[in-house]
């Protein structure tokens, strides 16, 4: 299988406004039967301020499985994967924030591709 043979880009920018918790999940949505997603580049910002602790994870099902953290975030600090993120059927990506204050605007923006199995 060549690299090249992909069915489509994937691009998504996720936005949430925190509410004060002790971690806040953003979310991709959950994917499809048949088909295989690789996350290229991830960051994760919280626009308004500094932050404790943010984690990046794959959701297959009942558990998570964490595969990168940065602590000690500053506001507007870009937090960024190290690698590429394979995705199969069921599962869904996410980053936990910890340490955000109620009213923070948080993203992550994902790019990548997929392809249809």
């Amino acid at each position: 299988m060549n690299i090249n043979d992909f069915s489509r880009l994937f691009r998504r920018k996720i936005r949430k406004t925190s509410d004060g918790s002790a971690t806040v999940r953003l979310e991709l949505n959950r994917i499809k039967a048949k088909t295989l997603r690789v996350l290229t580049h991830v960051t994760v910002e919280n626009e308004t301020t500094a932050y404790t602790k943010c984690r990046l994870g794959i959701n297959s099902g009942s558990r998570d499985h964490y595969l990168d953290e940065l602590t000690t975030v500053a506001a507007e600090e870009l937090a960024v994967s190290r690698s590429d993120t394979l995705l199969g059927e069921g599962d869904y990506f996410f980053a936990e924030l910890t340490g955000t204050t109620a009213g923070d605007r948080l993203v992550m923006v994902c790019v990548g591709w997929e392809l249809s199995l």
